[in-house]
């Protein structure tokens, strides 16, 4: 009943095939960029696919591509939205947990159970598992999902640890990596950096008077630090103060595809933003994470590297040797990082087929090889 009557409002007033939830509009530059691969990957599957996005105040991204915003704060809108479309993607990112606010758990779960009540199929899409302080909402919410695709090992388990049906679970990876990137040594002519993106926290302040000295080390030994805000309004003020104390320089604003050949002319980077590593690795550049989040540690052991330090509790000393260390690994480790990121694009390209299966099959695409498991070498 409730699919015939969406039939209905689709045939009087139209709607879109697929409407995207997440962190949009709020000018972050890695959740833009998981956007952009999303409905690029989408696009390519189905290219008359009319695509949806919840998205905050500012216009979402999507490389241009043609998707129509949908404001998330407007319920009525949101109603209508989900009323005559045929798949909600909850999409991207680390939409399921409670650190930074009880209230986006709340949203998220919100828009999922909304899309059950109406009979929208719903896809769960690359997503990170918390952390979080109760798991009951969410295992609710995740018990709705048609299909739940997982960007790392350490989620995958807590999907499973919630006692979700293991055959709707499958291992994928950021939709990030489905952007194309040719690795690039860095330059001769220019002097050698490397990148540095800080954010300032909820849970905890970064030793930021260790980054200042560390950084003027570096400077001394003929490396140059270039700061980089992934997200204004938690980021810019931290990366100028701490650019300015050590005589760095600020980067420009810039889009996706050009911070990503920013990054691959860079030694090696420095980063608590999750997508700044990711792009980092798959531009085939190391990186040395100063971890905030569970999340940090998860992406990094699945990229295979390890130097990863507490960001709230680190030395001069070990950020030195953690920088060194990945700058002595050379054009070796650069390469098993760009054959690792065409790895995990591979596991992102059957996000999308799944994807593309809900909407042309009725159900997710389920070839001999549409899940990995997580202990298979991949």
């Amino acid at each position: 009943m409730k699919k015939l009557l969406q039939r209905i409002l689709r045939a009087i007033w139209g709607g879109d095939d697929v409407v995207i939830s997440g962190y949009y509009g709020y000018g972050s530059l890695g959740d833009e960029a998981v956007l952009d691969s999303i409905v690029g990957a989408l696009l390519e599957k189905i290219p008359t696919l009319k695509i949806g996005v919840l998205s905050a105040g500012l216009s979402p991204c999507g490389g241009g591509q043609p998707i129509r915003r949908i404001r998330r704060k407007n319920p009525l809108a949101i109603v209508w939205a989900l009323l005559r479309c045929r798949l909600l993607i909850s999409g991207g990112g680390s939409l399921f947990q409670d650190t930074t606010s009880k209230r986006s758990l709340f949203y998220y779960t919100a828009i999922i159970r909304m899309a059950k009540f109406f009979g929208v199929q719903v896809f769960v899409y690359a997503n990170g598992i918390g952390p979080l302080s109760s798991c009951k909402r969410v295992q609710t919410a995740l018990g709705y999902a048609h299909v739940i695709s997982v960007r790392d090992p350490d989620s995958y388990y807590a999907v499973l640890a919630m006692g979700i049906d293991s055959e709707k679970v499958f291992l994928g990876a950021d939709p990030v990596f489905l952007l194309t990137s040719g690795m690039a040594a860095p330059s001769g002519d220019q002097k050698p950096y490397f990148a540095v993106s800080l954010r300032t926290c909820c849970n905890g302040k970064i030793e930021e008077e260790t980054v200042v000295r560390t950084c003027k080390k570096l400077k001394e030994q003929g490396f140059q630090p270039v700061f980089v805000s992934m997200q204004d309004a938690f980021d810019r003020q931290l990366c100028l103060r701490v650019c300015h104390r050590c005589g760095g320089v600020m980067a420009d604003k810039m889009s996706v595809s050009a911070l990503v050949t920013f990054l691959a002319g860079a030694q090696f980077v420095i980063s608590m933003r999750l997508h700044c590593i990711l792009l980092a690795a798959l531009s085939g550049t190391p990186a040395v994470a100063l971890s905030y989040d569970c999340k940090i540690d998860s992406a990094m052991e699945y990229l295979g590297q390890y130097t990863v330090l507490d960001a709230f509790f680190f030395t001069e000393d070990m950020l030195l040797g953690a920088c060194r260390a990945a700058c002595s690994r050379g054009m070796e480790e650069r390469v098993r990082l760009q054959r690792r990121s065409g790895e995990l694009s591979h596991l992102a390209r059957k996000d999308a087929n799944i994807a593309a299966g809900l909407l042309t099959a009725g159900d997710a695409v389920k070839s001999a090889d549409s899940r990995n498991p997580v202990g298979a070498k991949l």
